[in-house]
């Protein structure tokens, strides 16, 4: 039985999809705009803050979500088969406890009906995290290519 011809044409496209640099930069556009409503809520809703709160918390939980899923999943296996990417990767380990411990003064500040505070803190921290998206994409897209190179010049026998 000879070779199957079938049409790669849009192989390209629906393997971009699925790179783990999609995945995650879906994620964070996901993340990037719970930042902005709640940016915009602590702005509009001040003097209420049981609904910031709540909305808080929905970022919180899918932040952790986020990160947890990179740091239990993700970067170890990289951080494994990939050692040149160690430091980056650790880098975004400490990242993310940083992150971590943000959260929990944004939460205390909401808890204490500081608004003004949550809100200033909020926004340098959604700052300090579209930063820390941009080098993990990039870093994300350099494995993707070298995967992908790899896969390109490795033929099966």
């Amino acid at each position: 039985m000879g070779p199957v011809e079938r049409d790669d044409s849009d192989r390209d496209d629906s393997d971009r999809e699925r790179s783990y640099e999609a995945t995650f930069a879906r994620q964070h556009r996901q993340l990037d705009a719970m930042f902005d409503g709640l940016l915009l809520a602590l702005r509009s809703d001040a003097g209420e803050l049981h609904g910031v709160r709540e909305r808080f918390a929905a970022l919180r939980d899918a932040l952790e979500a986020h990160v947890d899923q990179e740091d239990r999943l993700y970067y170890p296996a990289v951080r494994a088969l990939r050692p040149v990417y160690r430091p980056q990767i650790e880098q975004l380990f400490d990242a993310h406890e940083t992150f971590r411990a943000r959260l929990g003064e944004i939460d205390a500040s909401l808890a204490n009906g500081a608004a003004a505070d949550a809100r200033a803190a909020l926004g340098e921290f959604a700052r300090a995290f579209a930063l820390h998206e941009a080098a993990e994409e990039q870093m994300l897209r350099s494995i993707d290519a070298e995967l992908a190179a790899a896969a390109a010049e490795t033929p099966l026998p």
